[in-house]
């Protein structure tokens, strides 16, 4: 636990509290005992205030659609995936099937904001998440400009482009869109989002990306 502790910057007086942020209900499922969903639950609201708190601070003249945007290019699946798994985060998680997806680990960032703000306030809960995510807080005015589908369809136009929906799942409150790319016939990238076009923005940057 002290380990953990010391990744996240925070130590807590009810570990308890840490322990069930880390457990996904795969596990719990299996051995009994409680889960993260309550605390992810619980954090997605607690990111999307301090987030938004905190663009309204650093970008004052922008309207309420532009800061919505950028907050959308913060605390989506795959930003907050990527901390999670460049700060190891998820190596303390206890899974008792299934695969670690960037939804979960996106899961994972929410439920440990959920459980520091019980164990520690409201401003602890802060200071973690924007040690976290203060560089992306620094660039959201240049991240959710970015289009990649339509830099996609740009790049490859002439060619036949086709996102496929590959079904739904996850709770009915939070689910989980899977959608697979074909470029001329052929399948170049599948990904995950909490809606059907973020998956297809994640597929396109795939694709993107393995050209650079």
């Amino acid at each position: 636990m002290q380990d953990i502790e010391t990744l996240i910057g925070y130590t807590f007086v009810d570990k308890d509290k840490l322990q069930r942020a880390l457990t996904h209900p795969s596990y719990s499922h299996i051995h009994g005992g409680e889960n993260y969903q309550k605390l992810e639950f619980l954090g997605d609201s607690i990111l999307d205030f301090i987030i938004a708190d905190e663009l309204g601070k650093a970008y004052p003249s922008f309207d309420e659609g532009r800061l919505t945007k950028m907050r959308c290019a913060i605390v989506s699946a795959t930003p907050l995936a990527g901390i999670v798994k460049e700060r190891g985060y998820d190596k303390y998680l206890k899974m008792g099937f299934g695969d670690l997806s960037d939804n979960i680990r996106s899961d994972v960032f929410e439920a440990i904001c959920g459980a520091i703000y019980l164990d520690g306030g409201i401003e602890n809960a802060r200071k973690f998440i924007l040690k976290d995510l203060q560089e992306l807080i620094s660039v959201a005015n240049d991240n959710w400009k970015k289009d990649f589908k339509s830099t996609l369809y740009e790049k490859y136009s002439g060619h036949t482009i086709e996102f496929k929906d590959n079904g739904k799942t996850g709770e009915e409150h939070r689910p989980i869109f899977s959608v697979e790319l074909y470029i001329d016939g052929n399948l170049v990238a599948s990904a995950e989002g909490e809606n059907k076009k973020r998956a297809q923005q994640k597929c396109a940057r795939q694709v993107l990306e393995k050209e650079k």
